[in-house]
Parts: structure tokens; C-alpha cells; sequence
């Protein structure tokens, strides 16, 4: 089974451990921080955004997953059981990756990509309005959303993610209005998300859920 062993992004580590997210490690221009299952990269001679992925365990390995810069690992990621349970939450506190995001003009291209090298096929498709249509891979624990129309990209491309947290509401709280914005229900039933607003200057689409009820 194909799971994300990393996200790596640009800007400054100093953004995301303010933030609150647990710091691993930090070597010359990499940053590592805890994000349950999985590691975040912040790799500060990129400029801010999300710039690749690791993946463990795919069948086939290109460099490119139509556009998205992609490596690879050995398969010693731990599982999503062992690594919420062991990893560090940290202030934020982070249980996982719930979705990551990528953006395509050709939604059918881009999830064909993603299934030869990943050997998850599309679940489901939707229709978002507005011209927007999503469709969803699973690779372990986190849905890989494609999101195609709405507007059109230069490249597909990583675009943001979505982390669990363990207590929404209190983190909105102490982060402030400027860094989070109101939680407000998701489109998952049960479920609540609120958003990264410019003030945590962390340069990537981000966002927040809380677990269900």
C-alpha cells in the first residue's frame, strides 16, 4: 500500500513552529516537524509554498506525478496507529494528515497519474459547483483531493493540506482570529474546519479539522 511518508514546503521553519507543530530535527535548510503519521519539511530555500511529496511503497516510482515533484522512501514509514500514538502532537496538536490538495486542469490525466504510480484509484467523483469538480484518492490513512476548474493553473501542483487536531476550539482560541479563522462545519458530516489565515504567514493553503463525533 502507497502512503505519504513526507510533504515538504518552502518558507521559514520559524512560521510553522509558532504555529505550534512539534519540531523534529533541523539540518542546514531543512526543518522537520511532526505531523503524526508523517513528516513536514520545511525547506527554507524554497520559496512559500508546497514544493514536493515522499512517498513509500509505490509501485512505480517517477520523478514526476504529472507535474508534482515526487521521492521516494524505504518502506519503514510507521503506521498511523503506531505514530499517533508515539509522535508528538505539539501545541497544535496535530493527529494526522486528513487530505492534501492538488490542482490540475485535467482532472482525468492528473488521477490516471496518480493511480499508475500509486496503485490507488479514484473513489469517488464530485461535483463541487460553481465548475469545480473534485475527485478523491486514498493512499493509507489520507485522501488525496484532485481539484480541477474554478480557475486555470500553470501546472498541476501541489496546492495545501488538512490536519487533524485534538481540540479545535481551543486552538482557534489561542492562536487568535488573526492566525485561525471560525470553525464552521465541513463537508464531512459530523466534522468541523477552520482555516490558517494570513497571519500565521505560513505561505501554503492550510487547514484544520477536528475529529468526528
Amino acid at each position: 500500500m502507497t502512503s505519504i511518508a513526507e510533504l515538504v514546503v518552502g518558507g521559514l521553519p520559524e512560521q510553522w513552529e509558532s504555529f505550534g507543530f512539534a519540531k523534529l530535527s533541523s539540518e542546514g535548510a531543512r526543518t522537520l516537524f511532526s505531523l503524526g503519521d508523517m513528516a513536514l519539511v520545511v525547506d527554507s530555500s524554497h520559496e512559500p509554498g508546497m514544493v514536493s511529496w515522499t512517498l513509500v511503497g509505490s509501485p512505480a516510482q517517477p520523478a514526476l506525478i504529472d507535474g508534482v515533484a515526487t521521492s521516494y522512501a524505504a518502506n519503514t514509514a510507521p503506521t498511523s496507529s503506531t505514530a499517533r500514538t508515539g509522535a508528538p502532537a505539539g501545541r497544535v496538536g496535530c493527529l494526522g494528515v486528513d487530505h492534501v490538495v492538488i490542482r490540475t486542469n485535467d482532472l482525468e490525466r492528473t488521477c490516471a497519474a496518480i493511480a499508475d504510480a500509486t496503485g490507488a484509484e479514484v473513489r469517488r467523483v464530485r461535483d463541487a459547483g460553481g465548475g469545480v469538480t473534485q475527485a478523491f484518492h486514498k493512499l493509507a490513512d489520507v485522501v488525496v483531493e484532485v481539484v480541477a476548474g474554478g480557475e486555470h493553473v500553470e501546472a498541476t501542483h501541489l496546492w495545501g493540506f488538512v490536519v487533524n487536531v485534538a481540540d479545535l476550539d481551543a486552538l482557534a482560541q489561542w492562536a487568535g482570529p488573526d492566525v485561525v479563522g471560525v470553525p464552521k462545519p465541513a463537508t464531512q458530516p459530523g466534522r468541523r474546519i477552520a482555516t490558517a489565515r494570513s497571519g500565521a504567514g505560513l505561505g501554503v493553503p492550510f487547514a484544520l479539522m477536528d475529529v468526528a463525533n
